[in-house]
């Protein structure tokens, strides 16, 4: 669910603070558009566990990382990018440091704010205390150290020690 009033968290006339002007009259209004919307969608993915939606208000660093999941969603659909070659790689970058790099599995600012390492300053739609689903507290632990599970063939299961 998108932003205030069903607005996406970053719109197409921002955009060009995130990628050249030139770069993005390669697609249409409405793919930009689009391509908001979904970047918006994504993003509610990972917080929606931990905020109610809609937010109320929200930082520029969720519209600066939105949008750089937006302008991917562009470089990788409409546009095309070769992200080995020239500043394409940028793009890339920036989707990553948004959603995670593939090799290192919880990094990322939107991964960040679902496992409660970031904390960004954002108003939900509940008040905190009224809305038990998103006001419970979370633990997150790691097995005793030592202790594994096998399975039917003795094999270590979870551990692996």
């Amino acid at each position: 669910m998108p932003g205030p009033g069903g607005a996406p968290y970053v719109t197409r006339a921002q955009l060009p603070n995130y990628c050249p002007a030139a770069t993005l009259a390669l697609a249409t209004p409405a793919q930009q558009d689009q391509a908001c919307i979904d970047a918006t969608n994504d993003a509610d993915d990972y917080m929606n566990g931990r905020y109610a939606m809609p937010l109320q208000s929200y930082p520029s660093s969720i519209t600066d990382h939105t949008a750089y999941i937006a302008i991917y969603k562009l470089m990788t659909g409409p546009i095309g990018m070769a992200p080995q070659a020239g500043a394409d790689v940028n793009f890339e970058r920036n989707y990553y440091r948004a959603i995670g790099w593939p090799d290192r599995p919880g990094s990322g600012y939107f991964p960040g704010i679902q496992a409660q390492r970031i904390h960004p300053a954002v108003v939900p739609a509940a008040a905190i205390g009224a809305d038990p689903a998103h006001d419970a507290p979370q633990v997150q632990s790691q097995p005793k150290r030592g202790w594994q599970q096998f399975n039917r063939r003795g094999k270590p299961a979870v551990g692996g020690f």
